[in-house]
């Protein structure tokens, strides 16, 4: 199995003069073209192989897959689309506690020691056993199999949710979505008024359908490799490509003064909201599949826009995958735009840096190396959990 923790996928230079980025150089996705050992399985058996390969946003890449290649009825296409919002939530929730408020909070906050962690990564693990329910034990994949009987009762979904309206938003989903000032959050989220609104972003965006069913045109993307366009030009993906297709907040906010770090990192929070109430109690039993043949498959992942094209004759015969970290880490793109500009007050702890690049992508390991009059002044991996 391939593991983003053993590569240094992205190489991000950052040089800062006067207490300020002034310019960022990324190397791209250099990790491409690794779905080649998908060539030559059994189409039937690949949703299983797919998540040994692509353990980061596992369920989002099955998905990929079983709508470019696979009939599906209608329970087993909910189901799917099940474990692709709790894939989602899982991740989403735990972030701001792994990247952001151990900078900005107290001891309490610490990762993974603080009582705020521990609390959160409970809701998690909660989270992750609905999941096995589903799918089984890791890669969770049973419910393709025919005949898995699946329950998940509401009140199930509702504890997990007043959990985390409790840990994360001192207020309840439906007020947290109606929120439009920053002024405005409570509970752990109110935090985030102690960080100054930084102003970095590339401004174009890209989604494929939030989270299913989307439209994507796929002559116009572009991909050269570590480098990959939409419509010919560059495009972030993500959070906060998401959540402004349906916050007030989140596009308020940005029509108002631009994207942010922090804008993304609240987008994740909106997104967790916005899904938690998607989410509808499970009684079903799975039926399988059948393969249909050639196609592109398309979701919005934890990360951004994921997308799967594949060939099959007797096995699979050819097969591409243009992942979120691709799109944003191509070069003079969204990562770098994500960091140009900021203010960085210390160099050798640069703290701001890590919330800008880690509200960006988080999945993959971006190796940071920060400059100032041409010294190397301190070297940062950031990323690698999800």
């Amino acid at each position: 199995m391939l593991s983003p923790l053993d590569l240094e996928v992205i190489d991000l230079a950052i040089e800062i003069e006067d207490g300020k980025v002034v310019n960022t150089k990324s190397s791209g996705n250099r990790l491409r073209g690794y779905e080649k050992v998908f060539i030559g399985k059994n189409p039937k058996e690949l949703y299983s192989i797919i998540p040994r390969v692509l353990s980061t946003c596992a369920q989002s890449h099955v998905f990929a897959y079983a709508k470019a290649s696979m009939n599906l009825s209608e329970n087993t296409s909910k189901i799917l689309e099940t474990m692709v919002i709790l894939e989602i939530i899982e991740s989403h929730i735990r972030h701001p506690y792994t990247y952001w408020f151990p900078y900005i909070g107290g001891r309490e906050y610490d990762f993974p020691s603080g009582d705020k962690f521990k609390k959160i990564s409970f809701i998690s693990k909660q989270i992750r056993n609905l999941m096995e329910r589903i799918g089984g034990k890791w890669p969770s994949v049973d419910y393709f199999n025919i005949g898995k009987k699946i329950q998940i009762e509401q009140n199930e979904i509702n504890k997990i949710r007043e959990m985390w309206e409790k840990e994360t938003l001192g207020m309840g989903v439906e007020d947290f979505l109606e929120v439009e000032e920053i002024e405005e959050l409570k509970g752990d989220l109110s935090l985030f008024k102690k960080i100054p609104y930084f102003i970095s972003g590339l401004n174009k965006y890209l989604t494929v359908g939030f989270p299913f069913n989307g439209d994507l045109n796929y002559s116009k993307i572009q991909d050269n490799g570590i480098e990959v366009k939409y419509d010919g030009e560059l495009v972030e993906v993500g959070p906060l490509a998401q959540a402004l297709t349906f916050d007030k907040m989140v596009r308020k906010l940005h029509e108002k003064i631009g994207p942010s770090p922090m804008l993304r990192e609240l987008s994740r929070m909106k997104i967790v909201a916005y899904l938690l109430n998607q989410l509808n109690e499970i009684n079903e039993e799975t039926d399988g599949f059948s393969i249909r043949g050639d196609g592109v498959g398309i979701v919005e992942s934890i990360r951004g826009s994921l997308i799967h094209d594949v060939k099959i004759d007797s096995n699979i015969k050819r097969y591409k995958i243009i992942q979120p970290t691709t799109f944003n880490a191509s070069p003079k793109g969204a990562l770098e735009k994500a960091v140009n500009g900021i203010p960085v007050s210390d160099p050798k702890n640069p703290w701001e840096i890590s919330l800008a690049v880690s509200s960006l992508d988080s999945c993959f390991v971006t190796e940071v190396r920060i400059f100032e009059k041409g010294s190397l002044m301190s070297k940062k991996r950031i990323g690698g959990f999800c």
